[in-house]
């Protein structure tokens, strides 16, 4: 009798034991969904909120005060809506590297720039050369329609200029995370063989030859320094290049709470469109992969 009293005391504690765990697991499940949903929330709110920023910056392009019309010297703005922060980068598309356009030294020193092993770089070079020429005969180390049917590969060059960037991707040996790096560094949309110093990114002209990131931030800041006081932008001594295009870029991101924030990304063209407004939208994206607008290092570019 005592012995069943005793099993059936071990028998109560264990399901105290185990009700306890299971209480508790159930109390941090509540726990990391209740965290998960107002991530989410806050997620959403800074899309919602960096789609407004992109609308709004549209419209100070187009307004017709020309003393408040933004500038497009990938300029970087900061407003506030809604009790939230949102910063807007406009740079013209001219201010990027044109892969339909740019020599091989060209895209040797941009993939260098990011770190792409030497061999490789040469490789992707004159792969991207062959994809956009018009005849089948491939470089030293490209690819033309024989190399991409040998690499098992169920497409060919187009042998003609690139329609868009993310066509860049199909390139033989381009891989996903080279193009993440390549994505903001590359444009089809404009005509001009070299980059616009005064509308690059900082990404872009580190890309350039013979420059460093000390001359880059000076110059940045000088760039920001001559928007502010509404004086025309110079371009750098160590670096002449292209002019302006009518295409432009606009990166909104938008900041809650100090930590979460969401970008969007799209590329207009000034003119006509078949919808009757002043603008044509080429490109648009989410999680746009770039830096931070609000990384430390941009605080002294923010113009107003």
């Amino acid at each position: 009798m005592r012995a069943n009293k005793g099993l059936a005391l071990i028998v109560v504690l264990w399901v105290i034991t185990l009700l306890t765990i299971m209480a508790s697991s159930f109390a941090l499940t509540i726990q990391r969904e209740t965290t998960i949903t107002g991530n989410l929330k806050e997620k959403a709110t800074a899309a919602a909120l960096a789609e407004a920023g992109i609308n709004y910056a549209i419209l100070m392009l187009f307004t017709k005060d020309s003393e408040q019309r933004w500038k497009t010297n990938s300029s970087l703005y900061e407003i506030e809506f809604a009790g939230k922060r949102i910063r807007i980068l406009i740079a013209d598309e001219a201010g990027k590297i044109n892969v339909n356009q740019a020599s091989k030294e060209q895209l040797q020193q941009l993939f260098e720039s990011l770190a792409v092993e030497e061999t490789l770089a040469d490789s992707l070079s004159d792969a991207i050369l062959d994809w956009r020429d018009r005849n089948d005969l491939h470089r030293l180390n490209g690819a033309e329609k024989q190399q991409y049917e040998d690499a098992g590969l169920n497409y060919s060059p187009r042998n003609d200029l690139f329609k868009s960037s993310e066509e860049v991707q199909m390139v033989m040996g381009m891989t996903r995370e080279i193009y993440r790096q390549l994505e903001g560094l590359i444009s089809v949309y404009t005509t001009n063989k070299k980059v616009n110093p005064a509308a690059a990114t900082r990404e872009v002209l580190l890309t350039l030859a013979d420059v460093d990131e000390a001359m880059v931030d000076e110059y940045l800041l000088q760039r920001a320094d001559s928007e502010r006081n509404g004086e025309p932008v110079a371009q750098p001594e160590w670096y002449k290049g292209g002019g302006k295009s009518s295409a432009y870029m606009i990166i909104a991101e938008a900041m809650i709470d100090g930590s979460i924030t969401e970008k969007i990304m799209t590329v207009i063209k000034r003119g006509r469109a078949k919808n009757g407004l002043p603008f044509e939208t080429l490109k648009w994206g989410e999680n746009y992969p770039m830096p931070s607008l609000f990384l430390p290092v941009n605080n002294d570019r923010v113009i107003n």
